[in-house]
C-alpha cells in the first residue's frame, strides 16, 4: 500500500496551521452542527463517553454516505502487511488488556527429561514473583520506574495530516480497539497541533483488522538517539557451557514507558472518532526501541539505581534481596510523576552499590532475554535474581511467551541448544516453497532475508552473486534467468538444510579452511570436537574488480583475512589453525622481502597466532576430519561452475601482438574516437573505414552527440562505425580505438558497472552478431590521429558531417599512424642491414667463433630488427647499395643491440653492477633485494 492510493489526498502538510474551527472545536459545537439527535447538555466529561458519542456520530455519517463515498485504505492480504511493518506503527492485537493467568500453565521443563521436583522448584520461583507476570504478550503493563520517553523535534513546526476514511462495516472494530486503549489509560483525547493518520489493514480472513498509525512524517523531525543496540551475532555467543536455557519476553514492553508532555503531543493520531495521543510510549516512533533498550540494559547490568522518591514504592522483600536500604520519609505519589517527567534515572545518575552488579552477564535485544546455565539449580538461581531485578524496575513479563528450563529455546529467529545454533525451522521452511520473484524488489527482499542467515550458508557469496547482479529490466523481460533461477533453488534448499553451528569455545583452537574461486573468497571457521572439525561460522565476500585477477593462492589469503576481520572479537587471542592448498599464506606471514599488496597482508597476519598447514585440496586427511556441515572443496567448485556471474566471466587479457595484420592483409579496418565537454555535456565521435591493402579511406564521418560523457561518446563511435560497416555488407572487421575502457569492456576483459554504459554494451553485443569476425585492438591516442581529427572538427563545427573532399581524405591517410602499430613488417629471406660506422672497428674472426645453434640461420620472423617507417623508407634506397651482413655479423649486431638496451634499463644496470661486485651504491635494503634476483644469473 502506498499513500498515493488515498483518493481523499495523502499529501503531507508541513508547517501547516489549521483553522481553529477544524482542530480545536469542542465536541458540543460539532454535535450542534452535525448531529441534532444528541443533546448537547448531556455531553459527558469522561473520555469513554466522548468516544461512544463520536462513534454514534460517525456511524450515522457513514450510513448516509455509504453509496456516495468509496472505501479507501482498506486492503487484503499479508503482502501489504509485511510492507507496512517497516514504515508504520502496527498496533498489536488487543483481545484483553488484563488477561488472567495461572503459573501452573507456564512452560517449564522438558517432558520426560526434567523431574517433578525440578519443575516444582522453578514454579515456586515464578509464583513468588507472580506480580510482574501478565497473561498475554499484548496486555497493558504497569509503568516502569525511573524512566520516561521524551521526543525532541527541535524548532520544527507541527504537521497535521488529514484523517483517512474507514469503511462503515469496520468502524465498530476501530472503535472497540481505541476504547480498550482508553480504558487502560494508554491513550487519551488530544488537542495537539500534531496528528498522524491511521491505516486499516484487513487480515487474511477478511474480517479482522490490524490498525496502523502512519508516523513516517513525524519521524523525520524527531532527533535520533545514539544509544547502541547490541549486535545479534554478539547475543548468540556465550552458550558453550550451557545445558539448560530460558527465554523471557517482556509484555508490551514499549507501553511500560511513560512519555513526557511534549512527547504526548507529537504522538497524536487522528481517526474518524477524533484526536488521541499516547500516555505510554507507542510502537513505531523513532527512538522508542532505544529508550527501552537503555532501560533493560540498566536493569541487567546495574549501573544506576532509582531515586529515593521512587525507591520508596519498591516492595520491601525486593530491597532486602538487593541489599538496598529503604529510603526514609514518606513520599507522596503526586511528586513522583513530576520528578520523572523532568529527569530520568540516567540524568540523576545515582550509582548502584558495588554488590548490585550484572545479573546474567549478558544483554537483551530490546525486550527479548535469553540465558543458559550449566545446571538446573544454577538456572533457578539466575532466574530468581533476574525476577527480583525486574520487580525493582517494575518491568512486566509475558508468561505465555516465556520459556523456562528448556534444552533448546527460540531466540531472535534462531534455535539455541547445548549443541549449537540453527535457524528457526518454521522460518527456514517458509522459504522453501517461495516462487522465483517477478521483480527486482522481490529478489532484494529474498536476499535480505537470507543475508540474516548467511553465517549458516556455506559459500553464500558464490551462489548468490548471480542474483545480486540481476536488473529490474532483466527480471521483467525474463531474459537469461536460467543461472539466477538455479541459484535461487540452491539457496532455498540450503536454508532448509542448514548445518548446526557449534558454540564458539575460546578454550580450544579455531580452525580456518579458506576456499576461493574466480569471483569470490569464502572460508569456514570451525573447531575440532572428538577429532572432527565442525563449523562455527561461515563467511565470505565477492571479489572486487582488481582482486578478480589475483592468483587463486592470493584469493585464499583474502578469505583468511576476511575471517580475521569479521570474527576478530570472537577469535582474538586464540590459537588459529589454517588449512590451505598453497604456500603463499605462510610465505607472506614470514617473509621479510614481500612487497606490493603482500606487505599489508603480512602486517595483518603478524598479529595472529597462526599454525598454517598446507594440504593438497582435500587429500592428506582433511576430508576425513571435516564434519558433515562442511562440504569438500571440490564439490563446491562443481556447484559453482553452473553459477558463474558476470564477474566470473571476466577473461584474463590475452597476449596480443601489436603487429597483428600481415603485410598482404586484405580487408577493412575501423578506427574510432569520441570526445565530450564536461561543462555542456555535448560531445562528438568520429569513424573511419580503411580499405587494406593500401590504407585508403573508404568512408569517414563525424557525429554530434548530446548529453554524453567521454565514455558515452566512445561507445557511440563504436556503434556508429559498426553501423557504417553493416551498411556496406562488411562481415569481417578489425576495430581500432584509443579508449581502453570501451575496447576491453566489449572484449569482456573488464566489467561494466555504469547503467548508461551497460545499455551501450548491450547494443554492441547485439551488433556483434552481424559479423563473422570482429577483432578489437587498443592503441595509444598518438596513433589514432585520423579519427581524433574528425572528432575534434565535428565538435568545432557543432554538426555531423561526412568527409567528401579528396584533400581531407589524403590528410587522414597522412596523419594516421595505425599501420605502424597494426601491420607486421615485411619478412624477406635476406634483410639488408649495414653495420653502423660506429662499429667499423669491430672485426669478426670467423675461425674463432663457435658456430652453434645461436649462429644458425634465423627464421624469417626473427630476422626483422625494426619495422620500416616513413623516415626509414627514405634511407632504404641508400642502404640497398650496401652489401648484406652474413649470419655471424648479424648475430653480433643483434647481441650488441641487446647489450645497449640492457644498459639503458636502470633495473638491469643495477643488476650488472651487483654482479661486478660494485656494492657501494646500494642501500642495505636494496642490496638484499637485488641479491635475490642475482641468484638467478649467478
Amino acid at each position: 500500500m502506498s499513500p498515493g492510493e488515498d483518493d481523499d489526498g495523502d499529501e503531507y502538510f508541513d508547517a501547516i496551521s489549521l483553522d481553529d474551527d477544524y482542530v480545536c472545536n469542542p465536541p458540543n459545537e460539532i454535535l450542534e452542527e452535525e448531529d441534532d439527535d444528541v443533546p448537547v447538555q448531556d455531553w459527558p466529561c469522561t473520555p469513554l463517553r466522548k468516544l461512544e458519542l463520536e462513534y454514534e456520530r460517525c456511524m450515522k455519517m457513514n450510513a448516509e454516505d455509504l453509496d456516495s463515498e468509496p472505501t479507501i485504505y482498506i486492503h487484503e492480504g499479508s503482502e501489504l502487511l509485511s510492507q507496512l511493518r517497516d514504515q508504520l506503527v502496527l498496533l498489536p492485537e488487543l483481545k484483553d488488556l488484563s488477561p488472567s493467568y495461572d503459573i501452573e500453565t507456564a512452560d517449564v521443563g522438558e517432558p520426560g527429561i526434567t523431574t517433578p521436583d525440578e519443575e516444582h522448584k522453578m514454579r515456586d520461583i515464578l509464583k513468588y514473583h507472580r506480580s510482574i507476570f501478565l497473561g498475554d504478550g499484548n496486555a497493558a503493563p504497569a509503568s516502569a520506574r525511573g524512566v520516561v520517553c521524551d521526543l525532541d523535534v527541535g524548532d520544527a513546526k507541527p504537521v497535521a495530516q488529514r484523517s483517512r476514511s474507514v469503511a462503515p462495516h469496520l468502524s465498530m472494530k476501530v472503535y472497540e480497539l481505541i476504547k480498550k486503549l482508553l480504558e487502560k489509560g494508554l491513550v487519551e483525547h488530544s488537542e495537539s497541533p500534531w496528528d498522524s493518520p491511521i491505516v486499516i489493514v484487513l487480515k487474511k480472513n477478511g474480517v479482522d483488522i490490524r490498525m496502523c498509525i502512519d508516523y513516517r512524517v513525524v519521524n523525520t523531525f524527531i532527533k535520533l538517539s545514539n544509544y547502541p543496540v547490541p549486535l545479534i551475532d554478539d547475543l548468540l555467543i556465550g552458550f558453550e557451557s550451557a545445558m539448560w536455557f530460558m527465554s523471557l519476553d517482556m509484555a508490551s514492553g514499549f507501553w511500560a514507558i511513560r512519555v513526557t508532555e511534549r512527547a504526548k503531543l507529537i504522538s497524536a493520531f487522528v481517526c474518524p472518532f477524533g484526536y488521541f495521543q499516547w500516555v505510554r510510549m507507542p510502537f513505531g516512533l523513532k527512538n522508542a526501541p532505544l529508550v527501552y533498550q537503555a532501560v533493560i540494559n540498566n536493569c541487567l547490568w546495574g549501573f544506576v539505581r532509582l531515586p529515593p522518591e521512587e525507591e520508596a514504592e519498591v516492595d520491601q522483600d525486593v530491597l532486602d534481596f538487593l541489599q538496598l536500604e529503604c529510603p526514609g520519609g514518606d513520599v507522596s505519589e503526586e511528586k513522583v510523576p513530576a520528578l520523572t517527567d523532568t529527569m530520568t534515572v540516567f540524568q540523576r545518575n545515582i550509582p548502584t552499590p558495588s554488590h548490585m552488579g550484572p545479573v546474567l552477564g549478558r544483554s537483551s535485544y530490546i525486550d527479548d532475554i535469553a540465558h543458559g546455565a550449566v545446571s538446573w539449580d544454577q538456572l533457578c538461581e539466575d532466574l530468581n535474581k533476574l525476577l527480583f531485578r525486574l520487580r525493582y524496575w517494575n518491568i512486566s513479563v509475558s508468561l505465555p511467551k516465556s520459556e523456562f528450563g528448556k534444552q533448546s529455546i527460540p531466540y531472535l529467529s534462531h534455535e539455541i541448544s547445548a549443541e549449537g545454533i540453527r535457524p528457526t525451522p518454521k522460518i527456514a521452511k517458509g522459504v522453501q516453497d517461495l516462487p522465483f520473484p517477478n521483480t527486482l524488489k522481490g529478489v532484494q527482499s529474498f536476499l535480505g532475508s537470507l543475508n540474516y542467515y548467511h553465517k549458516f550458508i556455506e559459500d553464500f557469496p558464490v551462489v548468490a552473486a548471480v542474483l545480486y547482479e540481476l536488473t529490474d529490466e532483466q527480471i521483467r523481460s525474463k531474459r537469461d534467468l536460467s543461472r539466477a533461477k538455479e541459484s535461487f533453488e540452491i539457496l532455498t534448499r540450503k536454508i532448509v538444510s542448514t548445518p548446526l553451528l557449534r558454540h564458539p569455545d575460546r578454550t580450544k583452537p579455531f580452525v580456518i579452511i579458506p576456499h576461493a574461486n574466480r569471483w569470490a573468497a569464502c572460508a569456514v571457521l570451525g573447531q575440532e570436537y572428538d577429532g572432527v572439525i565442525h563449523p562455527v561460522r561461515f563467511t565470505g565476500r565477492v571479489l572486487n574488480d582488481a582482486e578478480l585477477r589475483y592468483h587463486i593462492a592470493e584469493k585464499e589469503v583474502i578469505a583468511v583475512l576476511r575471517v580475521l576481520q569479521v570474527f576478530r572479537t570472537l577469535i582474538e587471542g586464540c590459537p588459529l589453525e589454517v588449512y590451505t592448498r598453497y604456500s603463499v599464506l605462510k610465505w607472506i606471514s614470514q617473509s621479510k622481502t614481500a612487497d606490493g599488496r603482500c606487505v599489508p597482508w603480512g602486517v595483518t597476519l603478524s598479529h595472529w597466532n597462526l599454525d598454517i598447514r598446507k594440504v593438497k585440496k582435500d587429500e592428506d586427511g582433511l576430508a576425513a576430519i571435516m564434519g558433515a556441515g562442511i562440504t569438500p572443496r571440490e564439490h563446491l567448485d562443481e556447484v559453482a561452475e553452473s553459477l558463474v556471474p558476470a564477474k566470473g566471466l571476466v577473461k584474463t587479457p590475452p597476449v596480443i601482438s601489436v603487429e597483428m595484420l600481415e603485410d598482404d592483409f586484405e580487408g577493412v579496418v575501423l578506427s574510432l574516437d569520441g570526445a565530450a565537454k564536461t561543462s555542456t555535456r555535448k560531445g562528438s565521435c568520429g569513424c573511419v573505414l580503411w580499405k587494406l591493402p593500401g590504407w585508403s579511406v573508404m568512408e569517414a564521418q563525424g557525429f554530434i552527440l548530446e548529453d554524453v560523457t567521454v565514455n558515452d561518446a566512445e561507445y557511440n563511435g563504436l556503434l556508429k562505425g559498426l553501423q557504417m560497416a553493416r551498411e556496406r555488407d562488411i562481415t569481417e572487421l578489425v576495430v581500432v580505438g584509443d579508449s581502453r575502457i570501451v575496447i576491453q569492456q566489449v572484449q569482456g576483459l573488464i566489467n561494466c558497472h555504469q547503467p548508461n554504459l551497460q545499455r551501450k554494451l548491450a547494443e554492441c553485443e547485439a551488433m556483434k552478431e552481424h559479423f563473422t569476425s570482429l577483432r578489437l585492438v587498443h592503441v595509444k591516442r598518438d596513433f589514432n590521429q585520423a579519427a581524433d581529427y574528425i572528432t575534434s572538427k565535428t565538435l568545432m563545427l557543432d554538426d555531423s558531417w561526412t568527409v567528401q573532399e579528396e584533400d581531407e581524405r589524403r590528410h587522414l591517410e597522412q596523419v594516421s599512424k595505425i599501420p605502424e602499430q597494426l601491420m607486421k613488417s615485411q619478412a624477406s629471406p635476406a634483410v639488408d642491414i649495414r653495420v653502423p660506422e660506429s662499429l667499423a672497428d669491430v672485426s669478426f674472426q670467423k675461425e674463432n667463433v663457435d658456430v652453434g645453434s645461436e649462429s644458425a640461420p634465423l627464421p624469417n620472423a626473427a630476422r626483422v630488427i625494426a619495422a620500416v617507417t616513413r623516415s626509414g623508407a627514405q634511407r632504404e634506397a641508400e642502404d640497398s647499395s650496401r652489401p648484406p651482413l652474413g649470419p655471424l655479423e648479424y648475430q653480433a649486431e643483434r647481441w650488441r643491440r641487446i647489450k645497449v638496451h640492457q644498459r639503458s634499463e636502470e633495473y638491469l644496470a643495477e643488476l650488472v653492477r651487483f654482479l661486478k661486485g660494485d656494492f657501494e651504491s646500494f642501500s642495505p635494503r636494496r642490496l638484499r633485494k637485488i641479491s635475490k634476483v642475482a641468484d638467478l644469473f649467478a
